[in-house]
Order: C-alpha cells, then sequence, then structure tokens
C-alpha cells in the first residue's frame, strides 16, 4: 500500500487548554475517553470522535461529564489531498465563528426574539489547526462541538430517508437559512462578496464522474422500466460533467442565489423529538462543502435523496409549497423584497434546477444505497469503492423513482 493510502492513528491531544477557550483559564479536564463516532463508509472527508471529558470549572468544583465531538483529520494522505482538509476545516470553521453569528445579528435588527433565533449549529467549543503556531494543517487540527446525541438528539436511516414529519421540519430549516443568505445579499452586500469568496467548491478530477456516470447509465439501460426514457436520461447525463466542474462552479442566476449547505442529507441533518415524541428540534452538521449556488437545488436534492419512499409518492408538492412559502415570509420578515422570488418564478426556476440536480444525485444514491458490509468497506478502498460498486436493487428502486418523477414533472 502506498503512503497516500497509510491509515493514521488519528488521537485528540491537549483538550484542556482548547477548553479553556470557551470557559476560562481556571478549567481542569480531569481525564477524558475518545472513540470513533461513526463507522468506516459513514464518513469519508474526517475522523469523527466522540469525546466524554470529565471537567471541573475550578479547582473547587464539583466534578462535571462535558461530551462533545471532535471532527479532526481524516486518516490517510488521500483523503486529505481530496478534501482539501486544511481548506475544508476553515470553511467550516467560519461557518461556526462567523457566518451564522452574522445571520443571527440582523435576525435581531430585524426584530426576532433571542429565543427565536435561528439556532440550527451544534454549540461550538472552538476548533485549532494544529498545536504549533507555525503549522498550517496537522493530525492535531480539530473542530470542537457538543455531542448531540447525549441531548437525545439523532439522525435518521440514510438508505431510508426521513418522513413527512421530520422533511416538514427539514424544509422549514432549509428554507430559512437559505432565505438569510439571501436577505445577506440585499441588506449586506459588501459582506455578502467575503460570503461568496469562502464558499467557493473544492477543485476535484471531473473524470471520476464520468466514469459514475457511465455506469449510471448503463444500469439504468438494463432496467425496462427506465430504459423507455432513457434517452433523456442520457441527454442529461452526458452533458452534465465538463472540465471545469460547472455543475457547482458556474455562478448562479439572480435573484436565485445564496449560500446553501451543499451536503444536505440525512447523515448531516440531526432531530430532537419532545416528550409526547414529536420532532421539536433540527441541527445540521458538516459544513465543510457549502457553496455559492441556487438554493432551489439544494430543496430538490433534499427531497429525493433523504425522504422516504411514502413522502416521494405522496408529498414532494406539499413540501416544495412548503419551502417557497417559508422562504418569501423569512425574506418578508427580514424587511426584503419579496417580488422576485414569486411563485412563478420560483416554478420556472424548479425545473431548469431539478435537472442539474438529476446527476447529482444519480451519483448520491449511489452513496446511500451503499452496503458497508456488502461492499467490505475500509479506508484503503475508498478509492475504487465508488467505481467498482454497481450498484444493487435498493440503487436501482431508486433511480426509478426519481427518472419516473422528473419525466412526469418534464424536469428532463
Amino acid at each position: 500500500m502506498g503512503d497516500e493510502h497509510q491509515l493514521k492513528t488519528i488521537e485528540l491531544r491537549e483538550l484542556q487548554p482548547l477548553l479553556r477557550r470557551t470557559f476560562d483559564d481556571r478549567l481542569i479536564v480531569v481525564r477524558y475517553i475518545t472513540k470513533n463516532l461513526l463507522p468506516p463508509g459513514e464518513n469519508y472527508g474526517s475522523t469523527i470522535l466522540s469525546v466524554h471529558a470529565i471537567i471541573k470549572r475550578d479547582d473547587n468544583a464539583d466534578e462535571e461529564d462535558l461530551h462533545l465531538v471532535a471532527k479532526m483529520s481524516p486518516p490517510t494522505i488521500y483523503q486529505r489531498n481530496i478534501f482539501d482538509s486544511p481548506y475544508t476545516f476553515r470553511k467550516e470553521i467560519f461557518m461556526y465563528e462567523n457566518i451564522i453569528p452574522n445571520y443571527n445579528q440582523m435576525e435581531r435588527e430585524s426584530g426576532v426574539k433571542e429565543n427565536q433565533l435561528f439556532n440550527i449549529l451544534p454549540k461550538y467549543y472552538q476548533s485549532r489547526m494544529s498545536l504549533d503556531p507555525k503549522v498550517d494543517f496537522d493530525d492535531d487540527a480539530v473542530i470542537l462541538m457538543e455531542n448531540l446525541t447525549a441531548r437525545g438528539y439523532y439522525i435518521g436511516d440514510r438508505t431510508k430517508g426521513y418522513d413527512l414529519e421530520h422533511s416538514k421540519v427539514a424544509i422549514r430549516a432549509m428554507a430559512r437559512f437559505h432565505a438569510l443568505g439571501m436577505a445577506t445579499k440585499e441588506k449586506r452586500p459588501e459582506y455578502f462578496e467575503e460570503l461568496k469568496k469562502r464558499a467557493k467548491c473544492l477543485e476535484f478530477d471531473t473524470r471520476d464522474f464520468k466514469e459514475i456516470h457511465m455506469q449510471i447509465l448503463n444500469k439504468m439501460q438494463e432496467d425496462p422500466v427506465i430504459n423507455v426514457h432513457i434517452d433523456r436520461c442520457t441527454a442529461v447525463l452526458s452533458t452534465a460533467v465538463d472540465d471545469t466542474n460547472s455543475l457547482f462552479t458556474a455562478i448562479p442566476d439572480e435573484p436565485w442565489s445564496s449560500i446553501i449547505h451543499s451536503d444536505f442529507w440525512v447523515n448531516n441533518i440531526m432531530f430532537h423529538r419532545d416528550e409526547e415524541g414529536h420532532v421539536d428540534d433540527i441541527k445540521f452538521v458538516d459544513f465543510q462543502n457549502y457553496l455559492f449556488l441556487s438554493p432551489v437545488r439544494e430543496m430538490v436534492f433534499y427531497l429525493f435523496s433523504s425522504t422516504t419512499d411514502e413522502v416521494q409518492r405522496n408529498h414532494v408538492e406539499e413540501l416544495i409549497d412548503l419551502y417557497h412559502d417559508t422562504l418569501t415570509s423569512v425574506l418578508e420578515h427580514m424587511g426584503c423584497d419579496t417580488r422576485p422570488y414569486s411563485r412563478k418564478e420560483f416554478d420556472a426556476k424548479l425545473s431548469s434546477d431539478a435537472q442539474l440536480e438529476f446527476m447529482h444525485l444519480c451519483f448520491m444514491l449511489k452513496v446511500l444505497t451503499l452496503d458497508a458490509k456488502e461492499t467490505e468497506f475500509n479506508y484503503d478502498k475508498i478509492k475504487n469503492v465508488m467505481h467498482s460498486y454497481s450498484g444493487n436493487q435498493a440503487l436501482l428502486q431508486r433511480l426509478r423513482q426519481i427518472v419516473l418523477y422528473f419525466v412526469e414533472h418534464d424536469w428532463i
């Protein structure tokens, strides 16, 4: 195995100095233990550790439990290069330290009460790029946040997706996130220019995408249900990927642009239930890929990547209505001109954006239906797994559902 695929052991060191930046210099970390939070195959771009720390606020204080998540460097140089870890770590830190705090300040100025601010992030316990101030990035880089599972938050099953109750909460939160970006663009244009620079897409080799799309097209041709529409699928997929990766780098048409999460799927959305069992809160995680793109694309991506079969069969239009209603309502509350975002304009944008997302969805369905056990996934095979994995029955079923819906609505 080459050095770039060599598995490194990533350990969390020097926790106390980092936590003192959130608490104060009297804080004592008595002891802490860490373990891998996610199995191989469930996170590709970093090492995610759960941290159980026993802390004291000062010498005389009682011991307390502190449950944290440490997001650290991926274990192979290959992954670090693919994900440009120094860049993506800084990008994610900027979301915690700058973007959401600025959105919240803008909300305050528009009359939103403190307890009703857009509180979408796990509590942030600071970060570092290295223990050595002279080093740009190394194995000691870490983003530290609360472990939401300790407070009862949970993620769904990526192979099944979220039901209608969860999806309504997700769509409302997504629309609010997008609307706050759009309000920033209108009210603080100079600051928004800074956000656009921070939201640049990672550079990556588009040849990998082209190969995967050929595999997907072959899979579609083999299926009698999809094959009826193969010309439409081919027309979209064959032009979706170009050498400049314009699918993710092209400047979006105005006014339909914002900062979008761009990785808004099951594993990056966490929910909480109240005592009666109703969903009462949502958090977004994993902000290393946010982009300056059309928000409508993100809505389409969520609806067809992260919802149950039942939702896709019966509730897509209802959720699209909810998205548009929420988006315009938040923009109005923020004092923005909502005329450019009429339903007529929105529907026209939806049609063109859905076609763009068709490629993104086809690729993502391979990830969503990947059975880590079935493919004997491990890190040294990550380079080959997306190429060699031709898909299973679950992939075919999901592809059918998307193709039939997109054809019926004349999106492809």
